[in-house]
């Protein structure tokens, strides 16, 4: 019996990713998320938002590295370099810039120096903060808004501690939109739509869970 000829193989994760993000999804929702205060989220808000913020970056990290594989770029770009020259007038480059600073912020967990009180209805107060030196890079003081220590355009928490469901939906969808982008140019680069996760028990399409979100 002949051997079966050898194929072609790139050792992408890309969309393997789904599954714990959904997994993380569900679980999320179910520990009742209520946002933060000024200074924290609760830790399971917290904790499970970062985590698919995280994982969700590196989704899209990993569809770009493929998309720069299947166009022959035979030296790989900088992920927001590659989607700000190849895509420049597609709306996602600034966008994506945020995500990817917010990736950073809790991959090397910036730390703030900040005074606090606590107020018996509100809880904790911020009076001042202040990112300690040695964190962020010149993306992140491009997208910082400095006021809300927030991102500029999606207004999504840098002040690691504050990170919340609401941030994880927004990661998520402007994420979704984008791989739907690049889908649409071209189904090698990533086939998402038909990719399927069971969340809540049941089997439903990410795209459908994200949008619904």
């Amino acid at each position: 019996m002949l051997p079966t000829p050898p194929e072609g193989y790139i050792s992408v994760i890309g969309t393997s990713y789904l599954h714990p993000i959904t997994t993380l999804l569900d679980a999320l929702d179910s520990h009742n998320p209520k946002g933060p205060n000024d200074v924290q989220s609760s830790t399971f808000e917290n904790g499970y938002s970062a985590s698919i913020i995280v994982l969700t970056v590196l989704l899209i990290e990993s569809a770009i590295s493929r998309t720069q594989y299947i166009m022959g770029n035979k030296t790989p770009k900088k992920p927001i370099d590659f989607v700000r020259e190849t895509y420049p007038t597609s709306g996602f480059p600034d966008k994506l810039e945020e995500l990817f600073v917010t990736r950073d912020a809790i991959v090397h967990n910036h730390l703030w120096e900040a005074q606090i009180y606590w107020d018996e209805t509100l809880g904790m107060k911020l009076v001042d903060a202040e990112l300690k030196d040695g964190y962020g890079d010149k993306k992140f003081t491009k997208v910082l808004n400095s006021t809300t220590r927030t991102t500029r355009i999606l207004n999504i928490n840098l002040f690691p501690t504050r990170i919340c469901q609401a941030d994880c939906i927004t990661v998520l969808k402007n994420a979704i939109e984008f791989l739907l982008y690049l889908e649409q140019i071209d189904r090698n680069y990533i086939y998402l739509s038909p990719q399927y996760v069971k969340y809540k028990g049941v089997p439903v399409s990410f795209v459908d869970i994200v949008k619904g979100l």
